[in-house]
């Protein structure tokens, strides 16, 4: 009697266990859903689409700055120096007196050499005279002759020797530092200062030979100087060597306007030169993530009832004003993140942004309206 009634309660307790074990499980499950959706909530991130656009094509080279005209400044003749006529840094313009050498010698020599010029001259004027009367023979008019013009040849070859002494800048340019000092004696080429033609400066660079139709006379270069960050600079191709180097290279040189005096020679450059865009898809810059296994983007997907993103090896190509090229791993129309990137990874849930600063109105309207 005992056995079969407690056969019947083992199974109620049995039953409510269940029906307690099951009600338990239940209500954990919808707790731990309702923590995890707290916990992880959709991450706010901003999109824009992938788009076709003009792709800028651009040679970088590396160059050297040079001075149009750049001599070292010496004497002809010896001589001690006399009085100097520059400073150190100084701007000069052509035919400015830099320096003058002793001349006293020289100008003695020409005080007499002048004079025995004019008695050359009075006999030689005496002899037509009397030759006309035939009181002198031809002869003696042509010696006569002959030594004023002798006189009058040393006469023009002492002036020479004093001009050599005043020494003169033979272009407009700035000086260098300068090596001599007053009283000194000065040798023949021994040297006295730099003169470098700052007004236009060279720029020579290399190309590889692959680039050859690319560059032709008067074409304009942009120029980047590690002096000047952030700026760019016109340069005008001027001559084209017409050989290819055993290292399949062509030498170029440009002109570089300096009215600031702003370059110097010796400076190292960026050459950039365009070529003919071409169509292809862009993404903004901030949009790329960079590592060590490569670039990557994140595009976002419509997934039932929210957006979430997938992680892209992409390659890239030029960039320009922003936005850079993307050779392969996207599709045109995509929506690529822009910005909350750090906080992604691969499929996670995000929202979508209304607004995006680096996307035109258009742009902004098709992230708002994929939002809603």
């Amino acid at each position: 009697m005992r056995k079969s009634l407690l056969k019947p309660i083992l199974w109620v307790v049995f039953i409510l266990v269940f029906l307690a074990a099951l009600l338990l499980w239940y209500l954990t499950s919808k707790n731990s859903k309702a923590a995890a959706g707290a916990a992880y909530p959709p991450i706010k991130v901003a999109v824009a689409q992938v788009k076709w656009s003009q792709a800028p094509r651009t040679i970088h080279a590396i160059g050297e700055l040079e001075a149009a005209k750049q001599i070292q400044l010496a004497s002809e003749v010896a001589g001690r120096i006399e009085k100097i006529y520059f400073q150190s840094g100084q701007f000069v313009h052509q035919g400015q007196l830099l320096l003058q050498l002793n001349d006293d010698v020289e100008q003695a020599e020409l005080a007499q050499l002048q004079a025995k010029l004019k008695l050359d001259q009075a006999v030689y004027r005496r002899g037509q005279e009397l030759s006309q009367v035939n009181a002198m023979s031809r002869a003696e008019v042509d010696e006569a002759l002959s030594n004023r013009d002798v006189t009058l040849g040393k006469i023009q070859q002492l002036r020479a020797r004093i001009q050599q002494k005043a020494i003169r800048a033979p272009f407009a340019g700035q000086i260098g530092i300068r090596r001599v000092h007053q009283g000194q004696y000065l040798q023949v080429g021994e040297p006295i200062v730099s003169l470098v033609d700052t007004q236009n400066l060279l720029l020579n660079f290399s190309l590889d030979e692959r680039v050859v139709p690319d560059i032709a006379l008067g074409q304009q270069l942009n120029v980047q100087l590690d002096a000047f960050a952030g700026q760019q600079f016109k340069a005008k191709v001027t001559a084209i060597d017409p050989l290819i180097s055993k290292a399949r290279l062509l030498q170029v040189q440009a002109q570089l306007p300096n009215p600031k005096q702003q370059f110097k020679a010796g400076m190292f450059a960026n050459v950039l030169i365009d070529q003919q865009r071409v169509n292809a898809l862009m993404v903004p810059e901030s949009a790329i993530s960079y590592s060590a296994y490569g670039e990557t983007v994140f595009v976002a997907t419509a997934q039932q009832a929210q957006w979430q993103v997938k992680k892209v090896a992409v390659k890239t190509g030029q960039r320009a004003d922003g936005w850079v090229e993307v050779s392969s791993g996207l599709k045109q129309g995509q929506r690529v993140v822009t910005s909350g990137q750090l906080k992604l990874s691969d499929g996670a849930a995000v929202e979508l942004m209304k607004g995006d600063t680096l996307e035109t109105g258009t742009d902004q309207g098709a992230a708002s309206e994929a939002h809603t």
